[in-house]
């Protein structure tokens, strides 16, 4: 989203601050509202859904991609094991319930090939329209199959990295060199409990809402 100021009678919330700083006395053209518009990005979530996600861990994954839902327009999902899945498409109509279905429905398997994932997500975006292109990546950033993923990280436009689980020097390396090479930011979710929250800041401190 984005704010932009308007002056009455357009819809809007008051702008107090604006509405202050403009000459006196007022008249009503002063009044100063604030309308908030949907912000253009596209958007590709990348689940890192290889054989330890199991149990709650895929539950809290399918609510932090609910979160992103809910909260940006045109959100893709892929996910990623042994090889890279799409869940979502880009700028694809789907209902809350069955995206979070098909995150559920992700059977844990395999091994964690992040280039895939990756390679994926940048796929995705290639196709994308709008001239915002975002992936979120959520993982613990330690790969056991596939090349060096901080290579695909910098072909995002921007990259942003939510690193779950223990710190563990590996990942955490992989994580930020990721982030780095992506232009974007790295967050830590320590526990999969945290993983929503660390979602939605990321949404409030990169997409202003």
């Amino acid at each position: 989203m984005r704010d932009t100021s308007d002056g009455f009678p357009a819809e809007g919330e008051l702008d107090l601050d604006a509405t202050l700083e403009r000459p006196r006395p007022h008249q009503p053209e002063d009044i100063r509202l604030l309308r908030r518009e949907p912000r253009e990005a596209d958007v590709v979530a990348i689940l890192d859904m290889s054989l330890s996600m199991t149990g709650d861990k895929i539950a809290l994954t399918a609510l932090a991609t609910a979160i992103l839902h809910l909260t940006l327009d045109g959100v893709a999902v892929v996910s990623f094991d042994t090889v890279a899945h799409r869940l979502v498409g880009n700028r694809e109509e789907l209902g809350l319930r069955e995206l979070i279905r098909r995150v559920l429905t992700v059977p844990a398997q395999g091994y964690t090939n992040l280039e895939a994932g990756l390679l994926a997500g940048v796929d995705v975006l290639h196709k994308a329209g709008r001239r915002e292109r975002v992936g979120i990546v959520m993982t613990d950033g330690v790969a056991n199959m596939g090349a060096d993923p901080v290579a695909v990280a910098a072909r995002f436009p921007r990259l942003h990295v939510v690193q779950v689980g223990p710190e563990e020097p590996q990942g955490a390396r992989c994580c930020e060199r990721m982030a780095r090479a992506g232009r974007g930011r790295r967050y830590r979710a320590i526990t999969y409990d945290e993983l929503p929250f660390i979602v939605r800041t990321l949404v409030r401190e990169c997409f202003n809402l």
